[in-house]
């Protein structure tokens, strides 16, 4: 696991400061431009130029740096305060204002773009609850 004695013809690599095991895949670079490989004949990592795959977004999930599937999430408005992001982190916005809720990002170009603008008005009519889910890609 890269912590016991082997021999050295089964050592692994370093590269920019980190050990990686013989055959060990990793990316580099801020948005995946890199797909490296621990060559275990020649202990030196080996690179070529990628990119993450359609479907997929270059970050850092769970601690490993590298290119993920996008995970479907859903945004929602509930009641007349209760906001629950795509994160599903909750926020309370009494009172009345004009927002926008949810928007796509320049960075997912291959995503349709959108703009959901909320208007909060004060409603004396019941019940005043409405919902409406968003589908996002994060």
């Amino acid at each position: 696991i890269g912590t016991d004695c082997v021999l050295p013809a089964q050592c692994g690599c370093t590269s920019g400061g980190r050990y990686y095991l013989a055959g060990e895949t990793f990316w580099e670079g801020e948005a995946c431009q890199r797909f490296c490989r621990c060559d275990a004949s020649t202990q030196a990592v080996r690179c070529s130029h990628s990119s993450c795959g359609p479907g997929q977004r270059c970050g850092t999930r769970k601690g490993i740096f590298g290119c993920h599937p996008l995970v479907p999430r859903t945004c929602q408005i509930v009641g007349q305060s209760q906001y629950m992001a795509f994160d599903g982190t909750t926020y309370a916005f009494p009172g009345t204002c004009r927002y926008v809720f949810s928007e796509s990002c320049a960075s997912l170009e291959s995503l349709p773009s959108f703009r959901v603008e909320v208007k909060k008005e004060i409603v004396r009519c019941f019940p005043p609850l409405h919902r409406k889910d968003i589908q996002g890609w994060n």
